[in-house]
């Protein structure tokens, strides 16, 4: 543009002054034909008035700055300053032009005619050290957190990307929080969210706030959110004490402001199921290989050949007839269950805000709209959400307002729990549905308990209701300056209603029309009902006193009393005998199976307070106090005390860091102690420091009835837990507050933890008391990195983080101790004390399996504690004291080293195969040669086609009493679950009114214990049940009596096929199943474009986005089965979505 500008000013000015004319004139003529003004003449005028202008961008030492970026306001026209901060750009008179550099405050210079070089000084912005974070009770200046605080712009967020539950969207986008989608059904598609890990064997949720009262992130409007601030360490949280102990995440929603605008947010999205296991679906191949199975343990096949090749020879004409006038896919089906169960969807999402204020008024109302099928058929949500946010200030002192939000859920009663749970347990033999009917196994010898995973998924109609809502009322007192005192009223209400009742249907063997089961007759329908509620309130009164003492020491003082009721109810009953399923009312039953309801409320009183001083900025402290009372403890143990101290200081303040001002903008040092407390959330009981009592059956006259009796012991001196924090921050911000630094490290123990200890079965069916007596300890660190910049037009942001968290439990049922077992000592009654040594050579009474004091060493026995330090927990994962919770407890799979003999020709007890199958008649001649030497291998211990053969694993001799693969083999994994590492990385680029961003989500340092399932990875077979194709793509075969059988496959990865779930070799719980539950995911990828502002006008509208995204798009990890970060078993899987979006405002 410049460079013809330039040629039209040095035209000849007779030229200019002829074309000018011409211009004028046609202008004229064409002015007589209507009111506008010529085109051309306006064109002549700028050109006339075009000016050059020079000038230099320096900051605020004097310093040029590189690339600042000049441009004419509301135009593209513009450049950037080049090595001297110099530039040079042809403007129009009285235009203006806007000089904007990163981390400085934007400028304006108006063009007139006088202008001729500019001499720009930029001036730092500031909006970075003076930005606020929502804090416990306030907010605080982030440059002066003395706590370890995340905040996350949720509003961009919920902007640039589609959010179905806030709870997920969470994802990477902080360090030390870990967040993991459990399922991605329609209502339960939330995640679990752990802030710095697990400290507690209990409920280990954070507390959720929203605008300062509890609530459910998922519940509220994703658009309606404005920041989220995560408090992670015991200064930011224990200002909420007992509640606190899990961390603390603040969500502030948005306030109206400005003129009144109207906003929409809209989305549709395509969505389509992540990853499904992949079944045999030819059922002449699924056939074949169950007889495979059942050839291998020396058993005749089960099903006949002519069965399998007539399906072959149907296979070639699906759409043929049988001689019912049957298609022969129906009659002879391959039927793809995870096809016919998980489809793809459509969801719908719509909202709808207006916000507005004047001075004395702010108010925001919205309303949400969200239509979400699911993946399968009869398990979709629709949710409507509302929220009302208004605030008015009466006079100068006074400010009241409301703040009022709910939602309701409609959910399909699909019974997806069953199906899923059948989704293995079922052959491609079976055709979903035909005609209106539901089908049955057609193969004659297929077994009759083969599902219908469609007839479980329908088998009820119903509704499910969920029914949320949340007032507060608050107000604002200002008695002079800095004093301020807030009242807070809050009411939540929560119902659920649901109401199933049977759905009938038959199973039809359709190759023949035979109704095999027919559906449910009316005297055996049944409609069930279930009711629950809540109710609560919170009541807050807090002063705060906020003041400046000689200009440098500001001093802020909080004190406040809140209480919080909470009561609980339900009611549910079953009835049966129906005369219809179309007239289900519980009063048109005949039948009462059952019935039941529960009532239960929990209290709370705390008094808390806190004070902030800093001085000039630099030298900053904090401390807080909160004391606590709970009606879930007895009056003597009810009340905790909660405090917290700490301190920073900002070294970038100190006069001796005066030179390092020009690129490091700040660097703050902080650290913090404090207590925090855990009532133990849902996992304890209401009343549990008491005696309660319950129906319970006992034997009167010969006959069992029902009565009512104490049912649990009671422990009067149940208390807190208790959770002291250390923690140790930095915190940066360098070149114009370009770049920005975080690191954490911590550590906390948590004591007193609330268990339950195993008691004498002389009790009868008393259940234990539960006892504050564990100790957990969990430490690690946290880094966050980001760089935001602009270049010319493009202005780009990159953001990182990293975690890592270990936890061990420290004190809980004694140390895990085993060996070989000698006795120790007699107690007082003079019963044998045991105990265990690793030396079996030493100086012990060493006892047989009689108890008898031995010498002999093959009468010497291998023994530990387990049944007495073993508690609360799986027995693969058990909780054991000195181990991570979880931590996997379990075999490992044989490795030997290749070998076989020695030089002498003796067999050697760690030679064999490498991983531990036997692949080749080497192998079981090194087997039946160690068996000979007098060495076990369990569980089948002898050599057969139905016990130890061909194809089978063992497993190893971890405490080397020559029995490999028995219980004392067990070992500590060094690893659980839970994932030591958490990562996240968000990416954006924007130019010219495009947008990209990116959102990576990961965790590592973690497995699943995957078990032995049929149907899934197991290489166990049963008629009836599924065959996963990455098992018998892969399974190992060789026959000895037929060594050339074309299925020979002696480097298969997974075991011989073998019919039974339970006995074989290969069915151990051992590390063969612990698998990798690592995982990089691709969250989130949005491409968007902002309409210009001169298109949008034209449209009445503020502003136009258009978007593009895709959710779960990629993940990159090893586990084999459906979803790491679900979890091992397979379940409604997560789900992949491509959403186009608009956002506007009116």
């Amino acid at each position: 543009m410049r460079r013809n500008v330039k040629h039209y000013c040095s035209l000849p000015k007779k030229m200019v002054l002829g074309a000018s004319l011409a211009l004028i004139a046609s202008g004229s003529v064409w002015a007589t034909n209507g009111n506008s003004p010529s085109p051309h003449a306006d064109m002549v005028q700028s050109i006339m008035q075009q000016k050059t202008i020079k000038g230099t961008v320096v900051d605020e030492t004097g310093e040029p700055i590189i690339g600042a970026n000049v441009v004419e306001k509301g135009t593209t026209n513009g450049v950037i300053t080049d090595f001297n901060g110099e530039f040079t750009l042809n403007v129009p008179l009285n235009s203006t032009l806007q000089i904007s550099y990163i981390g400085y405050n934007m400028q304006e210079v108006k063009i007139i005619s006088t202008t001729q070089t500019l001499n720009i000084k930029m001036v730092e912005d500031t909006k970075t050290l003076d930005e606020v974070v929502v804090v416990g009770y306030g907010v605080q200046k982030k440059a002066n957190l003395t706590g370890a605080v995340s905040s996350v712009d949720f509003e961009e967020q919920a902007k640039s990307r589609p959010v179905t539950t806030v709870s997920a969207a969470l994802a990477g986008l902080s360090a030390g929080v870990q967040v993991m989608q459990n399922s991605g059904q329609p209502g339960s598609d939330g995640a679990t969210i752990r802030v710095r890990g697990v400290g507690t064997l209990n409920d280990a949720n954070p507390l959720v706030l929203i605008d300062g009262m509890e609530g459910s992130m998922d519940n509220i409007n994703a658009q309606d959110i404005e920041t989220i601030s995560i408090l992670k360490d015991a200064a930011s949280c224990a200002i909420y004490g007992s509640r606190a102990a899990n961390g603390v995440i603040l969500i502030n929603t948005k306030r109206g402001k400005g003129r009144i605008s109207v906003n929409y947010s809209g989305r549709l999205s395509y969505a389509k199921p992540t990853n499904l296991i992949d079944f045999v679906n030819d059922y002449a191949d699924y056939m074949d290989l169950i007889n495979e199975s059942f050839y291998n343990i020396g058993q005749p096949n089960h099903f006949n050949q002519s069965t399998i090749d007539l399906w072959r020879e149907k296979s070639k004409d699906p759409n043929g007839l049988n001689a019912n006038g049957v298609p022969n896919y129906v009659a002879y089906p391959n039927t793809n269950w995870q096809d016919e169960i998980f489809q793809d969807g459509i969801i719908q999402d719509h909202n709808v805000s207006l916000s507005g204020g004047t001075d004395n008024v702010r108010f925001l109302t919205s309303l949400g709209y969200l239509d979400n099928p699911g993946l399968v058929d009869n398990t979709g949500i629709k949710k409507y959400k509302l929220r009302v946010n208004l605030e008015a200030d009466v006079t100068k002192w006074l400010t009241v307002g409301t703040r009022v939000y709910g939602d309701m859920q409609d959910q399909e009663a699909g019974n997806f729990s069953n199906a899923n749970n059948y989704l293995r347990q079922t052959t491609p033999g079976i055709y979903p549905e035909w005609n209106g009917s539901y089908g049955y196994p057609e193969a004659p010898e297929e077994s009759p308990t083969a599902n219908g995973i469609l007839q479980f998924l329908n088998n009820q109609n119903g509704t499910r209701k969920k029914t949320n809502v949340n007032a507060t009322a608050f107000s604002k007192v200002t008695f002079m300056k800095g004093l301020t005192w807030t009242f807070n009223f809050n009411y939540k209400r929560y119902w659920y209603e649901a109401r199933t009742w049977t759905h009938a249907s038959d199973q039809v063997k359709f190759s023949t029309g035979e109704v095999i089961k027919p559906g449910t007759t009316p005297d055996l329908m049944s409609t069930s009902f279930s009711n629950e509620g809540n109710w609560s309130y919170t009541l807050e009164n807090i002063l705060n006193y906020n003041t400046t003492i000689a200009k440098d020491h500001n001093l802020g003082v909080m004190a406040g009393y809140q209480e919080w009721y909470k009561y609980w109810n339900t009611s549910n009953a079953s009835l049966q005998g129906l005369i219809d399923e179309s007239i289900n009312v519980p009063s048109s039953a005949t039948e009462m199976k059952s019935i039941g309801g529960t009532a239960n409320d929990r209290a709370t009183r705390s008094w808390f307070g806190r004070i902030t001083y800093d001085y000039k900025g630099r030298y900053l402290f904090e401390a807080n106090i909160r004391y606590d009372g709970n009606s879930r403890y007895g009056a003597d143990h009810r009340w905790g005390t909660f405090p917290s101290f700490s301190a920073g200081w900002r070294i970038s303040e100190e006069s001796f860091m005066a030179g390092t001002r020009s690129w490091l903008d700040n660097l703050k040092i902080r650290g913090s102690w404090g207590r925090l407390g855990n009532d133990g959330g849902d996992d304890v009981g209401n009343y549990e420091y008491q005696s309660v009592y319950g129906i319970t059956d006992y034997s009167f006259g010969g006959k069992q009835v029902s009565g009512l009796a104490m049912t649990s012991l009671a422990n009067s001196a149940l208390g807190w837990e208790t959770t002291n924090n250390l923690d140790f921050g930095i915190d940066m911000a360098m070149l114009n507050n370009r770049f920005t630094a975080t690191f954490d490290i911590y550590n906390k123990r948590t004591t007193g933890i609330l268990t339950t200890r195993s008691i004498p079965i002389t009790l009868g069916g008393l259940s234990a008391p539960r006892v504050n007596i564990a100790k957990m300890d969990a430490k690690g660190f946290e880094i966050d990195l980001g760089w935001r910049d602009r270049i010319g037009k493009v202005e780009y942001s990159v953001k990182g983080n990293f975690s890592y968290n270990m936890n061990k439990v420290k004190s809980y049922n004694g140390r895990f101790t085993q060996g070989w077992k000698y006795e120790k000592g007699k107690d007082a009654n003079g019963n044998p004390i045991y105990a265990y040594t690793d030396k079996k050579d030493g100086n012990f009474n060493y006892v047989d399996k009689n108890g008898n004091i031995v010498t002999n060493d093959a009468d010497k026995i291998w023994g530990n504690n387990a049944g007495d330090v073993f508690n609360n927990g799986s027995s693969n994962s058990p909780i054991v004291e000195g181990h991570m919770k979880g931590e996997y407890y379990m075999m490992d799979a044989y490795k030997g080293n290749g070998k076989y003999y020695d030089a002498d020709g003796n067999v050697l007890p760690n030679g064999g195969p490498k991983d531990g199958m036997i692949r080749t008649e080497e192998d079981m001649a090194w087997v039946k040669a160690m068996i000979a030497s007098g060495y076990e291998f369990w569980p089948n211990k002898t050599i057969g086609k139905n016990n130890i053969w061909y194809g089978d694993v063992l497993y190893g001799d971890a405490n080397g009493d020559g029995i490999y693969g028995n219980s004392y083999d067990n070992r500590f994994q060094g690893v659980s679950s839970d994932p030591k590492y958490t990562f996240g990385f968000q990416a954006s680029v924007a130019w010219n009114g495009f947008d990209f961003s990116m959102n990576w989500a990961g965790a590592a340092g973690r497995k699943l214990y995957w078990g032995p399932t049929t149907g899934y990875n197991s290489s166990g077979t049963r008629v009836g049940v599924g065959l996963s194709k990455m098992v018998v793509e892969d399974h190992y075969f060789y026959d000895p009596e037929n060594p050339n059988d074309p299925r020979t496959n002696i480097g298969g990865k997974y075991s011989r096929l073998t019919n039974g779930e339970s006995g074989a070799q290969d069915q151990v719980t051992s590390t063969r199943f612990l698998y990798s539950g690592d995982y990089l995911k691709l969250k989130n990828i949005t491409i968007g474009y902002t309409l210009p502002k001169h298109l949008t006008n034209k449209l009445y509208t503020q502003s136009i986005r258009l978007y593009v995204s895709g959710e779960n798009l990629l993940s990159i990890d090893d586990f084999p089965g459906q979803d790491p970060e679900i979890g091992s078993t397979p379940k409604y899987t997560s789900v992949r979505s491509f959403a186009f979006g608009a956002n506007i405002t009116f």
